[in-house]
Order: C-alpha cells, then structure tokens, then sequence
C-alpha cells in the first residue's frame, strides 16, 4: 500500500504552506532520515517564468521544504536542469533560480544553489527501454533526493507531476534525443518509469496549491487546486493528483506503467480529504475516460498510434512569434525553421512530441487537430 499525505492549503502565504507541507509530510509518514546527509531539492524548474505563471514550483513551497530539512539537520541542495530549450550553463542556472525565486529561499534559509553542470553517464542494467542515462551531477552526488514537482497537465504526457519531475536530471539539451527516441508516448512513459527507477526519489511533495490546466506544461493557464501532496512514492502521489484534478489514472502513461510493473498497488490518503476540482480544462489531447465499450478503446489506441491523423499539430500564431529560435534549438526532428523571424513547420518532420508548445514562453504556438483528427476525438470523447 502506498501512503499519500493531504492538505488543503488556501494561498501562498508563507505560514499557510508550512503548516500545510508540514501536515502533508507528516501525514505521509515523515521525510526520509537526512541528519548529517546532502539532500537534493530538486524543483520543477521549467523556464525563467516567475511563479505567477504556475510553471515553476512555488517557492514558498521550495522554502517549506528547504526549512523542514534544516530543521532535521540536513544540508538542502537546490538544483534542477531546466527544460529542453535552455542550455545546460551556470549563466542560465543564476537566471532561473533569480526569476523562480529560488535565489531568494537559498538565501533567506541558508540552502545551497548548485551551479555544477556537470553529468555522466549511469547504467541502468534493469531498465525496460532503456540501459543507460546521463544524469546530472547534483543527482549522482546527493545522499537523499527529495523531488518538489508541480500539477500541470502536458500535452504529450497528459500529465506532469512526480514522474515527469524527475526527467530533470536529464541534462536539458539532452532531453530532445529522447523525444526523438521513443515518438509513442508509451514508449516515452515506460522511459520515465526507467529513469525512475534508477534515480530512487526518496520522497516526493507536490505544489497543488495553484496548477496549470489546459494545454501544459507551459502553454496551459493557472488553475487554483488548494492542496499540497507528499508521499515517499512518485507513482501513488501522481495517482492521487490525477484524480484531484479529474483525470482516470488508468489513462497516463506512467501510472499505467507502473502499475503493470508491481510499483504501484492500493493507494490510501491521510490527512484531508481530496475533492475534486471542479471544471479542470484537460489537454487537448485527454481522451476523456474510459466510459464507452471496446470497440470505443479500440478505435482510441489506433487513432493514438495512427498519431499523425488524431493528434493536434503545432502551428505559429504569427503576430506572438518573436522569433527567438528556442523552438528550433530544441526539435529533435529540426522540423522548425525561422522565416523571416517567423517560425515555420515542417509538418511532414513533425512527430507531435510538443517540445516547441512545452518551451515557447511567447505563447505563439497553437495545436490544433484537421478535420479527421476533430471529428474522431468528438467520436471517441
């Protein structure tokens, strides 16, 4: 059985999220033993978007964390490599960490911000689709890892909660070559369930307390939850954020991954009870659950293979387009081009992973499904 610890936290204010990150951890079972060990914070560090944008992890909830540690006698470490359009560099390090304001908690609690950059190779001998990865040093050199992951949906992965966290360790131009890799997004899930597995997060807290809805990680709009999540497994506490937010846990990915491989069983909740949010926009690309007959899951899997007819297609709405490039760094098809100063697809490259949507802070990527691909999601909604 796995333990999932709630509480209802209403803001961000500063003594609302201990009492409530304090709450959820207790009721969890308690953090991992950390006196005297180099603990890693690791945070969802997406962009340099500040934490309005609900992004990031809130750094009053990163600050929780870090003082609960301190408080147990271990030394935080704060790092992360941030998303896939961003180099892996100490100059873009100092610049999140300055606009997610985890400069402000290092400084303010006495955590370490890392700036090594460095990563190597680690085998990963009992990996289903993968054998090894490369992984940050921060990651190898920690003696705990506690993972502070935020509730957003994702256009590709439909969810991004612990799991997807941890894909962070990744170096970030890294991150591509996966995508190009595993071009199902099951093949992609049963790659994070590795990657998982070999990293070992300890213990997980999630920022529920403001999500992202719509079309996530970063295209999607804030949306209020009022919770904070913490368990010592990233499968239970992803299962429980799912169904916080109207989601059929059977439909990710990764929680049905991990379920086919004994890492998840019967997941109990302690503390406050969850209720589900009201009115939470899925991504465009959630099916909806399960509700109709066979041949409705049938037609589903298809249409989600087929990929190319069902599912939504990027495309740039000129007048956002500020030509930055960050979409063309970080195709892993080079299907993007600029144009004029414009971006510009190659739909015939396209493998619809959405990195492009996933790291355009302009908002000047739109996905939209063609004719066929509409009238079979209204088919199979």
């Amino acid at each position: 059985m796995t333990v999932v610890g709630v509480a209802c936290c209403g803001s961000y204010d500063r003594d609302a999220v201990l009492t409530a990150v304090e709450k959820a951890v207790n009721a969890a079972g308690g953090l991992p033993p950390v006196r005297g060990k180099r603990v890693l914070i690791k945070p969802n560090l997406l962009s340099d978007l500040g934490a309005d944008s609900s992004v990031t992890a809130h750094p009053e909830i990163v600050r929780a964390v870090c003082r609960m540690v301190l408080d147990a006698g271990g030394q935080p470490i704060i790092a992360d490599s941030p998303g896939a359009g961003h180099l892996y560099t100490p100059k873009t390090l100092r610049r999140i960490y300055e606009r997610s304001g985890m400069a402000a908690v290092a400084e303010e609690t006495g955590a370490e911000l890392s700036f090594d950059t460095g990563s190597a190779e680690v085998p990963c001998p009992n990996g289903t689709v993968m054998k090894r990865f490369t992984v940050i040093t921060p990651a190898q050199n920690a003696d705990v890892i506690i993972s502070v992951c935020k509730l957003k949906t994702h256009m590709f992965t439909k969810f991004s909660g612990a799991v997807k966290n941890t894909f962070g360790v990744v170096p970030g131009l890294d991150k591509p070559v996966f995508h190009s890799r595993f071009v199902d997004q099951q093949d992609f899930s049963e790659m994070l369930v590795d990657l998982n597995e070999l990293i070992g997060v300890d213990f997980v807290i999630m920022d529920a307390v403001v999500g992202m809805e719509g079309n996530g990680p970063m295209g999607g709009d804030p949306k209020f939850c009022g919770y904070v999540l913490a368990s010592n497994s990233v499968y239970g506490l992803d299962y429980s954020a799912q169904r916080l937010i109207g989601m059929d846990p059977d439909q990710i990915a990764t929680t049905a991954a991990a379920r086919r491989r004994g890492l998840l069983d019967t997941v109990e909740e302690r503390g406050d009870t969850i209720v589900p949010v009201q009115n939470f926009v899925l991504p465009a690309t959630y099916a909806g659950p399960q509700r109709n007959t066979r041949l409705r899951r049938m037609i589903l899997t298809r249409m989600q293979k087929a990929g190319r007819v069902y599912a939504p297609a990027p495309r740039v709405i000129q007048e956002r387009c500020i030509g930055c490039g960050q979409c063309v760094r970080i195709c892993p098809k080079k299907a993007i081009r600029l144009t004029k100063g414009k971006a510009e697809f190659d739909l015939a490259r396209c493998i619809r992973c959405y990195c492009c949507h996933e790291m355009c802070q302009a908002r000047a990527i739109d996905l939209k499904r063609g004719v066929i691909g509409e009238l079979l999601h209204t088919l199979i909604r």
